[in-house]
């Protein structure tokens, strides 16, 4: 009877971990989304919010056959974002998604994109965000991404 108290009382915890993980897995992969969605419909001004100080942006960027890297502060991203003065909407919608947690203090989530401008794919490739739990909630340090051009 004493094994099979303890047996339970293991499954309990061990319910409560898997679900305190996933729930924190959800609140990182919420944020991420959230982020991506006030991009996509150009809700600039709330973006300062999502990042870190001196968080990062790095894109490797494929076009005419070549690839480039360029590399950014948010801060600088963000003051390009809002000198545009005609951006257009999209969707960056994310499949295979992982995200890994640690010491609860850390995440990374890596994930396949498109990006969807009026129904149309027009690039896609691999997101990858790292973010860093502050007291408001998680806070992006640094995303980096692969940007391919859609295929015809």
């Amino acid at each position: 009877m004493r094994h099979l108290a303890t047996t339970l009382a293991a499954l309990v915890m061990m319910a409560g971990h898997a679900h305190a993980q996933s729930g924190g897995e959800a609140a990182v992969r919420a944020s991420v989304e959230g982020f991506l969605t006030r991009l996509g419909d150009h809700q600039f001004a709330t973006l300062d919010a999502d990042f870190t100080p001196k968080a990062i942006i790095v894109v490797a960027r494929l076009r005419n056959g070549e690839w480039a890297n360029t590399y950014q502060t948010a801060d600088e991203w963000l003051v390009s974002l809002k000198r545009n003065p005609n951006p257009i909407t999209f969707r960056e919608p994310l499949s295979n998604i992982v995200v890994t947690i640690d010491s609860d203090r850390i995440a990374h989530l890596r994930a396949d994109f498109q990006v969807v401008r009026d129904g149309h794919v027009v690039s896609s490739g691999v997101d990858e965000f790292t973010l860093v739990r502050e007291a408001g909630g998680w806070k992006i340090a640094m995303v980096a991404y692969t940007s391919l051009p859609a295929k015809d």
